[in-house]
């Protein structure tokens, strides 16, 4: 999967190891950002940094890294596989209550795509391929495409086989 570019430019600081695919002006799906990124990205306007990788140790380096460079920091715990109904409440709900720009990251950009993804589709009404073309625009390749249509299929057999219990 290839970002929407090799090198990101942020608040004057050239960075070429971060992932990020801006969604539109309030959200950008990310990969893991290091140390350096925060107060870069809170220069860049971002009011909030929601973190869906599951390493709490991780996550608490991280919120104090982000609070220190006054964003907000919101630790959403997401499983990587065997996504349920209640996590894709719990992401709908998480970013609906957020205000102003988001800045929404796992290890790699995918996690948070797949996610973007079911919301369009489940809470939005979009279709499938709406929601595709959306993020083709910001930049994800087939190669990720195949991936999200996998896992997408792979939530809807579950939701499926979650509400016939």
């Amino acid at each position: 999967m290839k970002p929407c570019s090799n090198e990101v430019e942020l608040a004057g600081f050239h960075e070429a190891d971060l992932i990020r695919y801006d969604i539109d002006d309030r959200l950008t799906l990310a990969g893991q950002p290091q140390p350096e990124h925060w107060a870069a990205l809170a220069a860049e306007g971002f009011a909030v940094v929601i973190n869906m990788r599951s390493d709490p140790e991780r996550a608490t380096i991280q919120q104090r890294n982000a609070e220190s460079a006054g964003l907000r920091y919101v630790h959403l715990p997401l499983p990587v596989y065997e996504l349920e109904p209640e996590h894709l409440e719990q992401y709908h709900q998480t970013l609906t209550a957020e205000q102003g720009r988001v800045f929404l990251h796992c290890r790699s950009a995918t996690r948070v795509a797949l996610m973007w993804l079911l919301d369009r589709i489940v809470y939005d009404g979009w279709t499938r391929e709406q929601a595709e073309d959306a993020l083709r625009a910001a930049g994800y390749d087939d190669d990720a495409m195949e991936t999200f249509a996998f896992c997408a299929d792979d939530y809807f057999e579950r939701a499926a086989a979650a509400s016939r219990r």
